[in-house]
């Protein structure tokens, strides 16, 4: 079950995360549709101790493995993702707007070229979360045998 939190951290201050679970090979059930996609790339990764730790206020390892801030994520999406999946049958689509980095962004932007509706509609949390300044973290468990 993924997370929003927020932990406070003495080399960033605090800190808005949004957990994603990773058992083994795959994601949790929710976001599996996302897994593998140049948008998933993006997402830090840590092990469950590195967060367990950071939970418990010993954020430095947890802080040396962040990737790209939020803003830096938006700025990196792929080319074919940056554009609107409703281009053609949208009344309100404005290419300057339709764009993730727009400060007009209307609600209804989902990624293109993420195949399926469940996909693009994560597609579109990941860029509100972003937009929002929340680091998309996925954790990973450790493979149980």
């Amino acid at each position: 079950m993924s997370r929003r939190l927020k932990i406070a951290s003495a080399e960033m201050g605090f800190l808005e995360l949004y957990l994603i679970y990773q058992y083994g090979a795959d994601y949790e059930a929710d976001w599996k549709p996302l897994q593998g996609h140049p948008l998933a790339g993006l997402f830090t990764s840590v092990s469950k101790e590195t967060m367990d730790h950071a939970l418990k206020g010993f954020t430095r390892p947890f802080v040396q493995q962040l990737g790209l801030p939020p803003l830096g994520c938006l700025h990196k999406i792929p080319t074919g993702s940056r554009e609107c999946a409703h281009v053609a049958e949208c009344p309100f689509y404005d290419k300057m707007a339709c764009l993730p980095t727009s400060k007009k962004l209307p609600n209804c932007y989902q990624p293109a070229g993420v195949e399926g509706d469940v996909a693009r509609q994560l597609g579109h949390e990941v860029v509100a979360l972003w937009r929002e300044g929340v680091f998309i973290v996925v954790v990973r468990e450790p493979q149980q045998t």
